[in-house]
Formats: structure tokens, sequence, C-alpha cells
């Protein structure tokens, strides 16, 4: 299997701020790029968070993702540009078109268009967006990722739905790609699974579940028939010795998922979803030789691309590197 790498961009961040927040992003983007790395992805939040459950803390500093991409996508000439993921309900999706088909041409086709509903209900609200319940969410943003499409693909759209309503949108120039940049979508719940799978998207971002909770939603939607590339948000710390990688990440790691390092090294944080489903995260913590293992056993289900978000995101530069010079080589040779 041809297993491909790509990098969860640093777009937050407490300890970098600004200015400088713009260049360590700027940075990992271009070492990402020269090391030969599939794609760089950032996040589409309006408030920056470092902790799954942040409530009522203040933001901390987050870089606009289309804003980041776009100018990324000038700085770099090799990886692909994606969206960790875009959220429908910020933007106009008529508008959301006209913006992703330009991001396409300035990128020279590097589009990969990741998509999602939204899920922290406190951006909607402090930015000024209704927040609605997840089943009116997940039917607004597939309404929105056909219009999305349609204006990719037709010349002049017109469309009367139960969210939108467009009348003779003219989206030109196109994308570059034909018939359109790939669609991967983000989502964890089997009901969102559901709604975006009828979008006929090219792939599946998935969160960083335990191996047999994302094998199950792997076989349960049919992925690997329906030929869509299955993707992972995997979460990661990388040192010469586990130990180390454990204590590097131990802070941002028991921060973000509410529970032990131990316990998220072994995919073990348990998360109760809207019916009440219950799910396990993790992330890969180790050395080298670890992580090349934990990798292999998702391959062996069909992942066939990592997005890797560095734990914590200050060390993206370095993990970079050590992932480039210990681990992907492993994956280029004839497995």
């Amino acid at each position: 299997m041809d297993i491909k790498f790509g990098v969860y961009l640093p777009t937050f961040s407490r300890v970098k701020t600004g200015r400088d927040l713009w260049n360590f992003c700027l940075e990992s983007a271009l070492i990402a790029d020269k090391l030969g790395f599939e794609s760089i992805w950032a996040p589409d939040h309006l408030l920056g968070f470092d902790s799954v459950e942040r409530i009522g803390e203040p933001s901390i500093d987050m870089l606009e993702s289309f804003t980041t991409m776009t100018a990324l996508a000038q700085a770099t000439r090799s990886v692909k540009i994606g969206f960790s993921v875009l959220c429908l309900l910020f933007r106009n999706p008529a508008l959301t078109a006209k913006m992703a088909a330009t991001l396409d041409v300035i990128s020279n086709g590097r589009l990969l268009f990741g998509l999602g509903a939204g899920w922290r209900k406190d951006e909607f609200k402090s930015y000024g967006y209704v927040w609605k319940p997840l089943k009116e969410r997940l039917e607004e943003s597939i309404e929105a990722a056909e219009i999305i499409k349609r204006c990719w693909t037709m010349d002049k759209v017109y469309f009367k739905g139960k969210y939108y309503n467009i009348d003779g949108c003219e989206v030109k120039p196109k994308p570059l790609q034909n018939p359109n940049p790939p669609i991967w979508f983000g989502g964890v719940g089997l009901k969102a699974l559901e709604g975006f799978m009828r979008i006929n998207p090219d792939g599946w971002l998935a969160p960083p579940l335990r191996l047999e909770d994302l094998k199950y939603r792997i076989d349960a939607f049919n992925m690997k028939d329906r030929g869509l590339t299955i993707a992972m948000e995997m979460y990661t710390s990388i040192d010469v010795a586990s130990d180390k990688a454990l204590e590097k990440a131990r802070r941002s790691v028991e921060r973000w998922f509410g529970n032990s390092a131990e316990k998220v090294a072994e995919y073990d944080t348990s998360v109760q979803l809207p019916g009440g489903i219950t799910v396990r995260y993790g992330a890969t913590i180790g050395s080298p030789d670890h992580c090349i293992d934990v990798i292999s056993r998702y391959a062996e289900i069909g992942v066939s691309h990592f997005v890797l978000h560095f734990m914590p995101l200050e060390d993206t530069v370095e993990g970079l590197k050590m992932y480039a010079e210990k681990v992907i080589p492993y994956f280029s040779r004839e497995l």
C-alpha cells in the first residue's frame, strides 16, 4: 500500500503569538515541502483552544485557515493544501466555492477540500452564527457541499433549497483539478458519516480513533469498496526513546484529551457522542520503531494517509525532521 504523510500545521499556540505564530507555521510548511511530505493541513476554527473541553477560557492566538493556506500555497511548491476540516456553515457556499477555486488555481491544482459541519457551540455563538442541532447542521452542510460541487462543474448555478438560494452563480476561473478538487469529509458519529456519504466524497479524514473503532466505521460504510481515501489525523510525539516522547508530550496531551498521557498513549481515552455512542481516542507516542508499528497496524485496515498532529504543536519542526529520517523511509520501501 502507498502510505502518505501530511502535517497538521501549528496555526494556534499558547507559546507563539502574532507574527511569531505565522513565521513558525510558515517554517513548518516549508520544511514539510522540502522533506517530501504529501500534504499540509490547517484546522478551520475561529477561536483558538488546546483542549477539547475548553469552556469559558480566553481564546489563544489562532490563524484563520483560508488566508493562511492561500499564503502557504504561494510559498510552497509540491505539498497538497488541505483543510482539517472547513466548517461549511461559517461561509456562504457559493463564496466558498469561489475562494476554493481560486486557491486551487494559486496552488497549481494542489487543493484537498476537507469539509465538515462544525462542532464547537462557543465558536458559533461568539461570532454571531446560529447554533443548530446536529441534524440541521448536517443537512445544511450537505446542501452547501452540493452547491459547491455545482459551482465548480457548471457554467451557471441556480439552486433553491431549504437553507440556500443561489440565483445564477458563476464561479470563474474553475478549479484546475478536473472535475473538481478531491472532497474529504471529517466526522466520527455514525449519523455524521452517514450524512456525508450522501455527497459521494473522495475521502474520510478521521480523528485519532482507537484502531477497532476506526475499523468498525470503515467496514460499516464500505469505504474501501467505494474507493475512498481513508486518512487519519494522528496525534503523535516522537523521540529517540519512548519515555522521552511521553514526557515531552505529557502536558499538551493531558490538557487536550483530559486524561493521563499513559492512557492516551494506549488509545484508551473514552468520549461519549450524541446518542450514547462511546468512542476511544488516543495518540501515537514513542520511539520511531513504536510509531512504525502503530502506523503499520492502521495501514493494514486501510488507512493510507496519516496527518501528523505533533504534541505539543511547538515540536512540529523537530517532529517532521525525525519522521522524515526515521519513520517515512520504512514505508517508502517495498513492503
